[in-house]
Order: structure tokens, then C-alpha cells, then sequence
């Protein structure tokens, strides 16, 4: 490409420019030069044709020289007087700017392609933190009264499960037994095969005690939740999510009381929960539906299996630090709060729990549930 910059510097001589600013539009007008060379190339003309056709612009000094000082005067240096209305100036430096920085990237394709890119990638990362940020520590949970919400484990620390999850005896005692919260349920992860409508699909759900909304303070949009009768071997009823119910559904309200096929079974939808609602628990579960929990008689009575994640609501007043109750069960348990934890993280983030030592009697082992900070 030729070098269009000894051309423009010997018609800028009688202009009378300063050196920064005479270099400043040889770099600014040879672009322009080089991008009209590029173009008349490309309409077919061969390379002289295409470098005389782009001197033609620079041929009549009478029309440069007035236009070059016309370009120079808003530009003149003087000085700052506060109040001096250099407002204009400012803006007609910026725009001259602004078009150089462009000419100056058009020109290096391959340099402004990757700084785009790395703009990108900044953008897109500090907008994920932040939605993370933003979901985890500032919104509230959708819960009511959330800081009296509070994650039971058992420590059986003495076997090397500091946080082990709850079996079915082990929180049904629990249950009974607990005198500062004002409720307790329990919940497992399932997975469920939706078929009769539609395309086969495998969902997330999860097996939860019929108090377990009541207890977190959450009212299905539609419908009505689980009953105490619905919390027994044989009934067959689902809770669907808002979003499965846009999804699968249609948002069709009368999807209330109809039939749906999970894991070949017939389940009656009963209700439908409102948008936003993700349990707490251990796994990065995304609930799509929940059936009543519904020990079996032999399910009830087992201690060894451990698979629950247990829920309690504190009594107003009963502070969570160093208060303890009599459990009567064999395994401590400890809980931690889950206030300003997110739905799906606040079982991980917990804080750890003090432990004390178990005492044992002749009869069993009896442990110290402690809720602890």
C-alpha cells in the first residue's frame, strides 16, 4: 500500500500547524487515504489507477487548507478560565477523539476483535458474580421469618460424620421429643419419570414430611398443600413447581385434581407452589415436584439408614447459641441457622457446630441434641 503521509505533509507546509498537531492529522488523513486505496482496489482498479484516484482528494490546495484550519481552530490551545465556557471545545475534542480511537481499530482488525472479546468475557463474568452475589447473600429468602429456620444433622463425630445426615427413627424421636421448635420436617432427594403427557421425562423431586411448607412459611399458589393423611403409604398426591406447571402444564389452573403418571404410578395433583421456591439441602437439587414423604412401617423403625435432611422452625425466643434439649435418641444432633443463606447453598455454608460428649446409659445410648452456632 503506498505511503500516503510525504504527500500530506507537502500540502500542509503554508498551514502553519505545530509539529504534535501537523503529525496528528497526517496519521488522521492517511487512514482515511488508505481506507478510499482499499475501496477503489476492491471496485476492480488496478494499483496505480486505485493511488491516483486517492491523490485526487489532496489535489486542490485552495479546499485543504481552509478545511485543515477549520479542523484546527476548535482545537486552538488556550488557556483554562473557570467559568470560561470551554464547554464546546470539550465536546469537539472528545467527538475528534472518539473518531480517531475508531479509525485506529478498524485499522487493526485483529487487535480490536480481541479487545472486544476480553470485553466480553469481563462483562459476562462480573454479571454471573454478581447474580450469585446478588441470589446468595442480598435477596431474602423466600421463606417466612427465615432466621428461625434451621438445618438438623446428627454429629457422629466419634465415627467420622461430624454432619451426617438424620434417619427416619432418629427424626421421628426428634420430632416428638423437641421442645424449642415449634416444628420439624424431613426431606429426600428422588428422582421421578413423568410419562402420560407428553414426552417422557426424568425429573428432580423430593420426598418431604406433609408440614414441611407449614413450616417454612410457603402457601401453594394454586390448590392446597399435603395433608397429615396425605403423609401415609398409599396416597398418591404430587405438589408440581411453578415453573414444571408453565413447562409441562401450560400454567393450565385446571392441571387441579388431575391424574399424573410418575414412576408408573398414578399421582392427583393437588397443587401447584409459587415461583422462586428451591429447598435447602445438601445437593445441588433442583426440585421440579414433591410427593408426601410416607415412611413405611420398616422405613420408620430404621436407625442405620441415613439419607434425611431435617428442617426445624425455633420458637420465638429460644436463641440458637448453647441451648440444649433432651433427644433420647442415638445420635447428637446439631443444627445451624439459615438465615441469609441461599436456598440452594445454605446447608453447605452452615457454620460448624460445638460438640460435647455423648453420655450412655445401661438401657441405650442417650444423647445431647445441642443447636449450636
Amino acid at each position: 500500500m503506498p505511503d500516503f503521509r510525504g504527500e500530506i505533509r507537502s500540502r500542509l507546509v503554508d498551514v502553519g500547524l505545530s509539529a504534535v498537531r501537523e503529525n496528528a492529522i497526517v496519521e488522521e488523513l492517511s487512514q482515511h487515504l488508505e481506507q478510499e486505496y482499499a475501496r477503489v482496489l476492491s471496485h476492480g482498479a488496478s494499483e496505480e489507477e486505485a493511488r491516483l484516484t486517492t491523490l485526487e482528494e489532496l489535489q486542490n490546495p485552495d479546499l485543504l487548507g481552509p478545511e485543515l484550519k477549520r479542523v484546527e481552530s476548535p482545537v486552538a490551545q488556550s488557556p483554562v478560565v473557570l467559568g470560561g465556557g470551554r464547554a464546546t471545545t470539550m465536546i469537539g475534542d472528545l467527538g475528534q477523539d472518539l473518531r480517531y480511537g475508531l479509525r485506529m481499530l478498524l485499522r487493526s482488525p485483529a487487535f480490536t476483535s480481541i479487545a472486544v472479546l476480553a470485553l466480553a468475557l469481563g462483562i459476562g463474568a462480573n454479571t454471573a458474580i454478581f447474580s450469585v452475589v446478588n441470589a446468595v447473600l442480598l435477596q431474602p429468602l423466600p421463606f417466612r421469618n427465615p432466621d428461625q429456620l434451621v438445618i438438623i444433622w446428627e454429629n457422629a463425630t466419634h465415627l467420622g460424620f461430624p454432619k451426617n445426615t438424620p434417619s427416619p427413627a432418629n427424626f421421628l424421636d426428634w420430632q416428638r421429643q423437641s421442645t424449642v421448635f415449634s416444628g420439624m420436617a424431613a426431606m429426600a432427594p428422588k428422582n421421578f419419570n413423568l410419562t402420560g403427557s407428553g414426552e417422557p421425562e426424568r425429573l428432580d423431586g423430593r420426598r418431604v414430611s406433609a408440614n414441611l411448607f407449614d413450616v417454612l412459611g410457603v402457601q401453594p399458589r394454586l390448590g392446597r398443600g399435603f395433608l397429615p393423611q396425605d403423609d401415609t403409604p398409599g396416597a398418591h398426591v404430587v405438589l408440581l413447581s411453578n415453573g414444571l406447571w408453565q413447562r409441562r402444564f401450560g400454567a393450565d389452573p385446571r392441571v387441579i385434581g388431575q391424574p399424573v403418571n410418575l414412576n408408573g404410578e398414578s399421582c392427583t395433583v393437588i397443587g401447584v407452589m409459587p415461583p422462586g421456591i428451591q429447598l435447602p439441602g445438601f445437593d445441588n437439587w433442583q426440585d421440579q415436584l414433591w410427593v408426601p414423604l410416607a415412611f413405611s412401617s420398616e422405613e420408620a423403625a430404621q436407625r442405620g439408614n441415613h439419607f434425611l435432611e431435617v428442617i426445624a422452625r425455633r420458637k420465638p425466643g429460644v436463641a440458637l447459641h448453647t441451648h440444649s434439649f433432651a433427644a433420647g435418641v442415638t445420635s447428637r444432633a446439631n443444627a445451624a441457622s439459615l438465615e441469609s443463606l441461599s436456598p440452594c447453598s445454605k446447608a453447605l455454608a452452615s457454620r460448624s457446630p460445638s460438640a460435647s460428649a455423648p453420655s450412655r446409659s445401661s438401657a441405650r445410648s442417650e444423647r445431647t441434641a445441642r443447636i449450636s452456632g
